[in-house]
C-alpha cells in the first residue's frame, strides 16, 4: 500500500498521506514532493543534508519540514530520498538519471491539517505547483 495518494482538489495539488507515526508522514509527504518533482526516478540516499523541526504542532511541523525538502531542490538541486535522524539523506539533480516532472512553488498551509487515530496519522497537504 503507498503511503499517499493524490485527491482532487480546486486548485494546486492536495495530497493525503497515511502512516503509523509522525516521522512516518514525513517520509510519506517527501515520497509525494519528490514525485511531483521527478516522477518515479529513482533518487539515492548518498549524502544527508539536516533539517531542524521546528513547530507549535504535527501540522506546523510537518509542513515546515516540505518546505524545508523544497527549499533544499530549489536551492541547491537536492533531492531527497529518505527521512533521517538528522534530516534528510538524498542526492543532487542529475540530468542524466533524473527528469524535472513540475514545479512545485510551495507547501501551502491552506487546509493542512494532521490527525491521529487507531491507525496512526492522517494528514491533508496542498501543494503550489
Amino acid at each position: 500500500m503507498t503511503p499517499y495518494r493524490f485527491v482532487p482538489h480546486t486548485a494546486d495539488i492536495a495530497v493525503e498521506l497515511r502512516a503509523r507515526s509522525e516521522m512516518g508522514l514525513y517520509q510519506a509527504g517527501l515520497d509525494a514532493l519528490r514525485e511531483l518533482l521527478v516522477g518515479s526516478n529513482p533518487v539515492a540516499a548518498a549524502e544527508e543534508r539536516t533539517i531542524a523541526l521546528r513547530g507549535a504542532d504535527p501540522t506546523e511541523r510537518l509542513i515546515h519540514f516540505l518546505a524545508d525538502v523544497l527549499y533544499l531542490y530549489d536551492t541547491q538541486r537536492f533531492l531527497a530520498a529518505r527521512v533521517s535522524p538528522a534530516g534528510v539523506e538524498g542526492e543532487g539533480f542529475d540530468p542524466a538519471r533524473h527528469t524535472a516532472v513540475r514545479e512545485v512553488k510551495a507547501v501551502t498551509h491552506h487546509g493542512a491539517r494532521v490527525e491521529r487515530d487507531e491507525r496512526g496519522y492522517r494528514a491533508t497537504i496542498v501543494f503550489d505547483v
